[in-house]
């Protein structure tokens, strides 16, 4: 029987360190902005060159870039004609969509919001498809912030089969986000 209960809280134990690792976070801190990452997942430079902030966990294939660019240069690209849409948040979220819908199969988006992250205005979305280059399904959740003088992207993308079980994962990261520069 002692040996029984030995076993059992050893297992108890070891449950509950896994879990909490888990909840663990690294804060993440840029010029411009911080962002929380999970503690379980590595930190990489090769999903994307544009992408200061990139992380992710392989084994459950959730991936994590934050993009950003300044205010000026999207309307910069306005006034030049390679972008045809308001120089406003709304219209980030139009040439995002657009750009998706252009490399991706059976593109659809759902989930949208408007809303504030710590201060910074927020769309928050949801995307899904068939990626025209690997041919996999994919599903996003995405948020485009703006501060005073910066854009941001949060990309978050798993297997469209994993999304029930990792939105959660991908709510709490992007939530996580703080600009260092936002006027009180």
């Amino acid at each position: 029987m002692y040996l029984k209960k030995i076993i059992l809280l050893t297992f108890l134990i070891s449950v509950f360190s896994c879990n909490k690792n888990e909840n663990k976070s690294e804060r993440i801190f840029t010029e411009n902005y911080s962002i929380e990452a999970p503690s379980d997942f590595e930190r990489t430079n090769e999903m994307n060159q544009l992408a200061k902030v990139q992380f992710r966990k392989p084994k459950e294939d959730l991936h994590f870039i934050v993009l950003e660019e300044t205010k000026e240069g999207f309307q910069n690209g306005i006034k030049m004609g390679v972008h045809k849409v308001s120089p406003s948040l709304f219209g980030y979220y139009k040439v995002i969509t657009n750009h998706f819908d252009e490399i991706t199969e059976n593109f659809k988006t759902s989930d949208y919001g408007v809303t504030k992250i710590n201060s910074c205005n927020a769309i928050i979305f949801s995307m899904s498809g068939k990626d025209l280059e690997d041919g996999k399904n994919v599903f996003y959740r995405y948020a485009i912030l703006e501060d005073d003088k910066h854009l941001y992207q949060i990309m978050a993308w798993t297997n469209l089969n994993y999304k029930n079980k990792l939105i959660g994962r991908m709510e709490s990261v992007i939530n996580s986000f703080k600009s260092n520069s936002i006027s009180k």
